[in-house]
């Protein structure tokens, strides 16, 4: 799914005008955007964003796309540490609810946490190799 960068919670309105004059309105374009390394320095050297902002902001586009997630959970998710579906697959769904509901009431967020139906949904999107414990393609 895309995503308005504004609709994302999280954002920085602020950061959301320099991404819109930077031509980036939605999270294909950011993750377009992401995927061409000279555009990327081109922005956060023309926006004053930090490396780690741009990132940041990234991820939380990347995570949004998640069938089930979107602008409702990917702040809490980024703020947790995952950044996309590599670093999804290091968790099980208990587990990641456990962890997001940990960071939720540490960083004393707004809005809900998941459910474990919500975020078993989610690891429906990882290939096999991806998903904790089951065996990678060739085996291992």
């Amino acid at each position: 799914m895309n995503y308005k960068m504004s609709d994302l919670k999280g954002i920085d309105e602020n950061q959301v005008a320099l991404l819109r004059q930077a031509g980036v309105e939605n999270t294909d374009e950011m993750m377009n955007l992401w995927n061409d390394p000279a555009r990327r320095l081109s922005l956060t050297a023309s926006t004053g964003l930090t490396d780690e902002q741009f990132i940041r902001l990234a991820s939380m586009a990347r995570v949004a796309r998640l069938k089930g997630v979107g602008p409702k959970y990917a702040n809490l998710l980024v703020t947790a540490g995952v950044r996309g579906l590599k670093s999804l697959g290091t968790y099980t769904p208990e587990t990641l609810v456990q962890r997001l509901g940990d960071v939720s009431a540490s960083r004393r967020l707004a809005g809900p946490v998941p459910t474990l139906v919500e975020v078993g949904a989610w690891f429906a999107e990882l290939k096999p190799a991806v998903v904790p414990g089951t065996p990678s393609p060739n085996g291992s």
